[in-house]
Parts: structure tokens; C-alpha cells; sequence
């Protein structure tokens, strides 16, 4: 009987230690820091401009410690603007997480906010980020760098920076994510979520009503466009009418339930009453949807003056295979289509529906200026790469061969593309060909370890700096 206690209490041992074990929670292995940054540069109606600066920090790549039965982040922030090598502006600060239990298996996003008055200029800003609670093997310091123009016109219509947004709620208590009475959380990405229904933002507008002249409304245009070919997307553009002032707060969200997945600029112009677009701001996003929503072409029974210049098969279809390049899933197999079908009307028309969906104001000029660039290709012998950049953006201001060198490589550099400036590419021999390496294209292929690939130091030679300026 002793014995049969004895075991007995032994097995209730086990048992009651093998419960707690499955109970309590398991201690979180140690993470490695996500943020993510994005700014937007604005003016006061007094003309004192500031840059709002905001970190989106990955709720569950945060390391955490146990504070009075709560967890507690530490995320050390260190940012820096410089103009040329002065130091005009230092900001050191710690961002710690809203309360959590320490029970607690859900580690949501958290934000922050800073709101930086500094004068005009450009500014060279560096951001650096370092989880304070990390074990030192994942105690990374994480450094971006940027260059920040703080440039609205004081004097003429101008628009601030575009800011995404989580959301937009009425609110009375004044915070710093207060305007226009909503409180809205920045949303710190330029890739939309897959289950997205809209696209927030917030805007200002200056200077309206004394460059109208007094006029009591103006239109705000708002679109979204296809970022290689600038097309505005069907049934993703609006007109807002607002008052004309001299400091104007828009809040707006538009729905992109119907928008295909691809990369895109969100445009918010300022109109006049004559529809003249007097003020531009653009944003980069990408949409990434699981069931992408694709276009389809428009029914027409039209013929382009243009396309029926061609009427040769042949040369119909080089100008379908290379127009492949910028078409969509759904267009791709109308093009192939018409290709394998040879049928000269056919053809025509594809090209006829291709390139009104492109340009509807101009569609032969649209499809004059593409085949003029892939003739330029082909003179330039372009490498696939660099022919898919010279049908999108046309031929570059200036082009930079090194091809000789003993770190080999190519720039072409754009002066303006769309309403970006200063747009540059560079290509490195890989194969036989010249492969786009790294460009500050929003859209494009962009490597933050460009200058150690193409390298030996990981530095250009300091008389080939210029060419790499802004990149």
C-alpha cells in the first residue's frame, strides 16, 4: 500500500509539471528589428516649413522585457540632416511600444511621429535604428540614408509631400497625428496589403487663392497611374471641388477594390477653373493582390490611322512582341493572339485597343513614339534590359560608358520622367549583356548593395562621383 502511494503521488508530480509546461508561454526567441520609414515635408500657413518624419516598427520583430507585468520595448532612433557638412539638425530619442501584458501572444505595429521645423534646402539625412533590448548578436544598427529637399514655393501653388494612411477618424483631442479634426495613422509602406479596400491619404494645399486670383473653388484631380506607362487606370480617377485658400488640408480614399495587382503613382493635381493643372504631388505604391483584378481590351470597331500604315505582317508583328514588354497578363495572350492568327485586321485592331487604353487623348502619337523607340533600340543595340527601359522612358539625356574600366559599367541618366528629376540606371556586363545593377527609379530594380557589387572597394573612384549622384 506504501508503495502504491508512493507512485502514486509520483505520477501526480508529473502530471501537475507536465500541465504548467503546457500552460505557461513559451519564451519568445530573440528577433531581429523591421521598421519601416517614410516622411512627407509640409509648411505651416505662416510659411515656416517643417518635415514629418514616421516609423511603422514591426510589433513582432521587437525584443521585449518584463516592466510591473507589462513588456517593454526600447528602440533607440538617431536622425540627422546635414546641408553639404553642416549640421543643422540632431534628433535622439527612444520609442517604446503602448502597453502589453506580459502574457500576451500578440505583438501588434506600433508608430511614430516626429514633427521637424527646419529651414529650405537640401538636405543629406541620415536615420539610424537599434532595438535596445536585442541580444548583442542581433543588436543591428540599421542605417538608411536620403536626400530630403524641403522646396514648397512660398509664393505660388505648391503641394506638401503626400502622406498614406492606416486610417482617418474623427477626434477632438489634439495629438500630433491631429489634422483637419481626424487623427490619421500613417500607413509607413508602399505596398498595399492584399485584403486593402481603399487607399487613404492626406495632402495640403498653398497659395491657391492668390494664384487664382481670388477664385472661390478649384479642382482637386486625383488618379492613379500605371507607373511604366503613366496611363491613368480606368475607373481610378476623381475631381474634388474645395475651396481655393492659401492653406487647405485634404483628406481622401479611393477605392482600389478593381485595381489589377502592379506598381503605381498616386497623382493629386490642382486645377483651375479651366481644368489647367496648376500644382502636381505623385506617390509611389505597389499593389500585391493574391486574385489580381486584370484589364480587359475595350470593344471597338476603329482602326488607328497609324496602325493601318502597317500593313505588312512581319513588321506587325515585331511591333506586337515588343509591345509584349509593357503589356499586362490579359494583354500578353491578345497579343500572342494576334500573332499566331496573321491576320493584318486583327493586328490593326489589337494595336488599336493596346494603345487607347494607354492614351486616350492621343493614341497615335503614343503608339509614333513607341515604335520610334524600339527603332532606337535596335540602332543603340540594346541589351534586353536596357531595350524594356528605352520602351518605357524613351531614349536617356546622357549616357555614361565605362564598359573599359576595370570595375566595367554603364549610366544612363534621365533629367525628368514624369514628374520625377534626376532619374539615373546603372547596368554591369553579365553574360554578354548589360544588366540593369540598380537605379532610384521608385519602380524599378533597386539593390542597396550596388556600390559593393560593382566595387572593388566598395566606393567609385572620387572623378566618378558626380555620375552616381542621387542614386
Amino acid at each position: 500500500m506504501k508503495r502504491t502511494l508512493i507512485l502514486f503521488f509520483a505520477l501526480m508530480g508529473s502530471l501537475l509539471a507536465f500541465c504548467q509546461t503546457q500552460t505557461q508561454p513559451q519564451p519568445r526567441l530573440p528577433q531581429q528589428l523591421n521598421v519601416n520609414f517614410d516622411y512627407s515635408v509640409y509648411m505651416l500657413s505662416d510659411k515656416r516649413p517643417y518635415v514629418e518624419t514616421y516609423l511603422l516598427i514591426d510589433g513582432e520583430s521587437v525584443n521585449y522585457t518584463v516592466k510591473d507585468v507589462n513588456l517593454e520595448s526600447k528602440i533607440d532612433v538617431t536622425m540627422i540632416f546635414k546641408n553639404a557638412d553642416d549640421l543643422v539638425e540632431f534628433r535622439h530619442f527612444i520609442v517604446g511600444n503602448p502597453p502589453l501584458p506580459d502574457t500576451t501572444e500578440v505583438f501588434p505595429d506600433f508608430t511614430d511621429v516626429q514633427r521637424i521645423f527646419i529651414p529650405q534646402g537640401i538636405y543629406n539625412f541620415e536615420l539610424k535604428i537599434k532595438d535596445l533590448n536585442a541580444p548583442d548578436e542581433f543588436k543591428k544598427t540599421i542605417t538608411r540614408h536620403e536626400i530630403i529637399a524641403i522646396d514648397i514655393p512660398q509664393k505660388q501653388v505648391a503641394l506638401s509631400g503626400i502622406e498614406l494612411l492606416e486610417s482617418f477618424t474623427p477626434k477632438l483631442e489634439r495629438t500630433i497625428n491631429l489634422k483637419n479634426g481626424y487623427e490619421c495613422i500613417p500607413y509607413c509602406r508602399d505596398t498595399i496589403s492584399q485584403d486593402a479596400e481603399f487607399l487613404r491619404f492626406y495632402v495640403e494645399l498653398y497659395n491657391v487663392a492668390a494664384e487664382l486670383e481670388g477664385l472661390g473653388t478649384c479642382n482637386v484631380y486625383t488618379s492613379i497611374r500605371d507607373a511604366h506607362s503613366l496611363r491613368t487606370m480606368a475607373g481610378h480617377s476623381s475631381s474634388t471641388s474645395v475651396n481655393a485658400l492659401n492653406y487647405y488640408q485634404f483628406l481622401k480614399e479611393i477605392n482600389i477594390k478593381k485595381l489589377p495587382s502592379g506598381k503605381y503613382f498616386l497623382t493629386v493635381e490642382i486645377q483651375d477653373k479651366y481644368n489647367k493643372t496648376v500644382g502636381r504631388a505623385t506617390k509611389y505604391f505597389e499593389c500585391i493582390k493574391s486574385t489580381a483584378v486584370l484589364s480587359k481590351y475595350a470593344q471597338t470597331n476603329k482602326t488607328l490611322r497609324n496602325a493601318s500604315m502597317y500593313s505588312n505582317v512581319d513588321t506587325l508583328t515585331n511591333i506586337l512582341n515588343a509591345m509584349k514588354m509593357l503589356a499586362d497578363n490579359t494583354e500578353v495572350e491578345t497579343l500572342d493572339k494576334a500573332i499566331a492568327a496573321s491576320d493584318i485586321i486583327l493586328m490593326q485592331q489589337t494595336l488599336h485597343d493596346f494603345w487607347i487604353q494607354r492614351n486616350q487623348f492621343d493614341p497615335e502619337g503614343a503608339l509614333s513614339d513607341f515604335v520610334n523607340r524600339v527603332n532606337a533600340a535596335n540602332r543603340q543595340n540594346c541589351s534586353p534590359d536596357q531595350t524594356l527601359l528605352m520602351l518605357r522612358y524613351g531614349f536617356p539625356n546622357t549616357i555614361v560608358d565605362r564598359t573599359d574600366a576595370a570595375s566595367p559599367f554603364v549610366v544612363w541618366h534621365y533629367y525628368k520622367i514624369g514628374n520625377l528629376t534626376n532619374i539615373k540606371f546603372v547596368f554591369t556586363p553579365q553574360n554578354g549583356n548589360l544588366t540593369l545593377l540598380h537605379s532610384n527609379m521608385p519602380c524599378e530594380r533597386q539593390d542597396e548593395g550596388w556600390k559593393t557589387a560593382l566595387f572593388a572597394n566598395g566606393e567609385p573612384a572620387q572623378n566618378d562621383t558626380e555620375i552616381f549622384e542621387g542614386l
